[in-house]
Formats: structure tokens, sequence, C-alpha cells
């Protein structure tokens, strides 16, 4: 079932932070609303492409801050996020992350990437492995464009991405709504909203970013504790190639959820469930299964 409506309820008003001196975005910094333990590290919640911040974790946060600070920000382009005019790049928003936990005065963090938020945890992982204390991938490969096929399609993404930059303002708008309607149409209508906060050109050239994304850039850099929650009837990202990013990763932890790559934004409680599972893993709790 389809979450009925924003449950943003949940989170605290949004504050805004200067990212690197590239521009704004909003940052949800959550306090534990439990027994939280102040030396647990905060967990660093990254969200994936064509989605904010809050419709990725929002229904994940209230389990997640029961017992831990839980940080999160629109991606580059994303809701939200900064508009700085340049490319999307997938090191650079690893430097984005490592600004708002400047801003935020934290050292180190649990990092949770959802999809693209994955990828941009993987490479924060292996360049600023100081400010990593351990990794939850959901949902994510080691490399999205494989087949001729996705090749094509991630291609098309930049290229796309061009012709949206050369068009009139309002054209760009008319097109962006008329291609998110269509992407959206199983959802409600403040679904496709969301999605239109973004900023179309920097969109596409995330998606075309994430089709070059290969984790053999990082392969052996990255030695913090991971874990890995599989979405097990994706037919957005392989689940072969989630488990195999499992193995890359060595991931101490596979909790599989049989759930398409849309269960962020259900009104189903297993991806909170899975996500706490796996920070528990992480942070030393071992505990094995997988949710049906």
């Amino acid at each position: 079932m389809i979450a009925a409506g924003r449950e943003y309820s949940a989170l605290p008003t949004p504050i805004t932070i200067d990212i690197a001196g590239r521009g704004s975005a909003a940052v949800w910094d959550c306090s534990p609303t439990g027994d939280g333990a102040p030396a647990q590290a905060p967990l660093l919640l990254l969200h994936g492409w064509n989605v904010d911040a809050p419709l990725n974790f929002a229904s994940a946060v209230p389990l997640l801050r029961q017992h831990r600070r839980v940080v999160m920000f629109d991606q580059h382009g994303h809701g939200r996020g900064i508009r700085s005019g340049k490319p999307f790049d997938l090191a650079r928003c690893a430097g984005d992350a490592v600004a708002v936990l400047d801003a935020l005065e934290i050292d180190r963090a649990i990092l949770v990437g959802y999809s693209l938020g994955g990828a941009i945890a993987q490479v924060m992982a292996s360049e600023h492995p100081d400010r990593c204390e351990a990794l939850v991938l959901a949902a994510t490969a080691d490399s999205f464009a494989v087949k001729r096929r996705e090749v094509a399609q991630f291609s098309f993404l930049t290229t796309s991405a061009h012709a949206m930059r050369r068009l009139p303002a309002r054209s760009r708008d008319i097109t962006f709504r008329r291609i998110s309607e269509i992407a959206c149409r199983r959802y409600p209508e403040w679904v496709l909203e969301t999605v239109l906060a973004a900023d179309p050109v920097t969109l596409l050239q995330a998606g075309g970013q994430l089709g070059r994304f290969d984790a053999l850039m990082w392969k052996g850099n990255i030695t913090a504790p991971s874990a890995v929650v599989v979405t097990s009837a994706d037919t957005v990202v392989s689940p072969a190639r989630q488990h195999r990013l499992a193995r890359i990763v060595g991931a101490t932890e596979v909790i599989e959820v049989h759930a398409d790559h849309d269960l962020p934004i259900r009104n189903d409680p297993r991806f909170a469930d899975a996500l706490e599972r796996a920070v528990e893993a992480v942070a030393g709790v071992t505990i094995s299964g997988s949710l049906g």
C-alpha cells in the first residue's frame, strides 16, 4: 500500500547549511527520542535518485532515532539541495556529506545509503575513511550499467541533460513535469510534487553519473564494517548485484526484504526494521535472518 501522505510530522524543522561554499541545502538533524547514547556514532542518511531525503527516509526515522542521532540532507539538485550550477558529481556529493558533518561538528558517522545514496556512501567511505564509522548499503550496487541496454539507458540520461539545459526555462519545466507525471503515475500527487522540486538538469546528470559508477574505483579501499539490505524483488537494481556488492564490501550482515525499489515510500514497516537491524549489525550486534 502506498503511503497516504507525507510522513514528515516526526521530523524536526530542517535547517539550512552552506555546503562547501557551493550553496545551501536543507538538513534534518534528529536527536534521539529514547535512551540515546551520546557516545554512539550518529547516522548520516544518504537518499536515492529522483527523491529527497524525507521522501526516502521519513518513514524510517522514528525507529532509527530512538537510540541514535539521525542526520539527513537533500543531495545536490534534489529537493532543497544545493543549486550550484556545477554538474552533478558523486565525489562532490561525498564532499557535501563531509561538509554537513563538519557544520554539525560530527567527527564520524554510520553512513546509510539507499540506491544513489549507496554509491555516494561507497565513495565517501573510500575517499574520507576517517569520517566513516560503518556502512549500511540498501537497494544499491557495485555498478548500475553493465548490459548494453543499461549502458544505453544511462547514456540517454546524460544526453537528455544536455538537451534539457538548452531549453527555455518554461519549456524545461513543462517537459520535466510531463516526464515526472509518467514516472509517478502510480503514486499520490504529493510524491510527484516532491520529484518536481528537483532541478531537472542536475537530476538527469545524476542518473548519468550513476550509470558510470563502478566499485572498481574504490575496490579494496573500504575497511569500515558494512551491512547490506537487499530488496529481493527489486526491478530497478538487480538483487544479484546487491548481493555481489555485499561480497565486495565483506558485509557482516545481509538482510533481505522481499520488496521492490520503491519500498521507502510505501507504508511498509519492513523498511525501517531492516535499516535498524543493519545498523545494529555494524554497531556490533549480530542479527541474522530475512524479512519476508
